[in-house]
């Protein structure tokens, strides 16, 4: 084994022993991606090993470290263990010699944590804690599921989740062994939302119109209401929400019904004016003649 392979060897170790204690479990759709983020860097340390070949050993091994934490930044932190392994297998740093490697220097075994302290909930929360700064968008969001997925949501969000729950579950008639996704209730609540403020402004311009004096109006901007009440403006309560969502209610159902009914009476008066009843009349306000009567002209 060269200088060059023993100091490679013995840079992939403390890389190895560097990241094998972290804390957070890998979800399973991570490690997919593992195998083809592993052959890429295999080949790319093979494309740095032919390009600098003229070069020093010491600029060759610099490059290749350099790859190596290149490639690493974009794996998460227990995955790296794993991930420096396998590498190991496609770009071997020289023969598997554990005593060459010790010859070379000695590597510090990665400090142990007691079985009891992996037990302790202040240890566990400290550690993650302090952690918590260099965590990835998606490792966040995997603590996060976790979290909520074993019960550990606030209490309070907790317990108005299982109240809203059930409420859903009663109007929209869904069974109690169904869960209500979160995800689908946002995208089906910014539907309803848009399809109320079009029909608010439409409601109320047709109002206007057909009825200019009346006394019933809106009463303020019903969008900006809502964006007040949904940012917590403390002069927003939601009966005030719900009490212009009544009136809007009624007005709808008022002016439905009065188009329905505009129609029959519409239809009634066109058809009385050709009633028997108004023909005679009309008959009898033309001029008479001797020989054809009334009932004939009918």
């Amino acid at each position: 084994m060269t200088k060059k392979d023993r100091r490679l060897r013995i840079r992939f170790y403390r890389w190895h022993y560097l990241f094998q204690d972290d804390l957070i479990t890998v979800p399973a759709h991570y490690r997919e991606k593992m195998e083809s983020h592993i052959l890429e860097t295999a080949n790319r340390l093979r494309l740095i090993q032919v390009d600098f070949a003229d070069e020093s050993e010491q600029t060759r091994t610099a490059y290749l470290c350099e790859e190596i934490e290149k490639a690493l930044k974009s794996v998460l932190p227990d995955e790296r263990n794993e991930f420096l392994g396998r590498l190991l297998e496609k770009f071997p740093a020289g023969s598997f010699i554990t005593q060459a490697i010790s010859t070379e220097t000695t590597v510090e075994s990665p400090p142990t944590v007691a079985e009891s302290e992996l037990k302790n909930v202040e240890f566990l929360v400290r550690s993650l804690l302090e952690i918590a700064p260099t965590l990835s968008d998606d490792q966040k969001d995997f603590v996060d599921k976790s979290l909520q997925e074993a019960g550990l949501r606030p209490k309070a969000r907790q317990g108005n989740s299982i109240e809203l729950d059930k409420k859903l579950k009663q109007k929209f008639k869904v069974g109690d062994e169904c869960s209500i996704s979160a995800e689908k209730m946002a995208e089906l609540s910014a539907i309803l939302v848009d399809f109320v403020f079009k029909l608010e402004s439409l409601v109320w311009n047709t109002w206007r119109q057909l009825s200019p004096r009346s006394a019933v109006r809106s009463q303020g901007a019903f969008t900006k209401k809502i964006g007040q009440f949904l940012s917590n403006d403390a002069e927003i309560s939601v009966k005030q929400i719900d009490d212009d969502l009544k009136v809007l209610q009624r007005l709808t159902a008022a002016m439905t019904s009065a188009v329905s009914r505009v129609g029959g009476q519409f239809a009634k008066r066109h058809l009385a004016k050709f009633s028997p009843l108004e023909i005679e009349v009309l008959v009898k306000m033309e001029p008479g003649s001797v020989f054809v009567s009334h009932d004939v002209k009918c």
